[in-house]
């Protein structure tokens, strides 16, 4: 197969649900996610029909990763999306680990407070709809020492069998509105050892 990409474990990130993420052997902004079981292609083949649709609406992508498109690799067909890198270079790390460690939590709290309400305003503006909002599948960028943001990667679509939302403004504010406050109370639940996280999501909330 012409232009075959060849992923070794040496380029391996991490792997979600449904596909595995290698880093792209010649591009060190851009990975490549690759099915690994049973299932993975309609996920694949949902995000990435969102993606084109996003991209057609030519939105900003101030709070998603990139899409570059299809790639063969040995390991089967391979998705390109942008690889989320702090400003001294190291790969972004998701947010669940600065809301797990209640001494990261204090360290950045008024960055993550500001990079949440960001986020969600972000996503309202672009109209961004997800199937859940999960903080394992959001990264916290760090532009630089003084400025982050949030990235959502992974888990974005519409599993409505008539999308209405990605068409109609108001129900698709209404359906991302409703997956924020889910998304809220459930990092409250799965870092109440962390007596930070309530404050933090009342002032996100004001």
């Amino acid at each position: 197969m012409d232009n075959l990409i060849l992923l070794s474990e040496k380029d391996y990130i991490s792997k979600g649900l449904h596909r595995k993420c290698y880093h792209y052997p010649d591009d060190t902004n851009k990975c490549i996610k690759v099915n690994y079981n049973d299932g993975a292609e309609q996920e694949t083949n949902r995000e990435v029909s969102y993606y084109k649709h996003l991209i057609k609406r030519n939105i900003s992508f101030d709070a998603l990763a990139q899409y570059y498109g299809t790639v063969p690799t040995n390991y089967g067909k391979g998705q390109v999306f942008e690889l989320i890198r702090d400003y001294d270079g190291k790969t972004s790390t998701p947010l669940e680990k600065y809301l797990a460690d209640e001494k990261l939590t204090q360290q950045y709290y008024a960055d993550l407070v500001t990079s949440l309400k960001n986020l969600k305003s972000a996503l309202l503006k672009d109209r961004i709809i997800t199937m859940t909002i999960k903080s394992k599948n959001i990264l916290f960028q760090h532009l630089n020492t003084d400025k982050s943001r949030l990235i959502v990667i992974d888990n974005i679509g519409n599993s409505t069998f008539i999308p209405i939302a990605n068409y109609i403004p108001m129900f698709a504010k209404a359906k991302i509105e409703r997956t924020w406050q889910r998304f809220l109370t459930s990092i409250i639940k799965e870092n109440s050892h962390n007596k930070l996280i309530a404050r933090l999501v009342d002032e996100v909330n004001q």
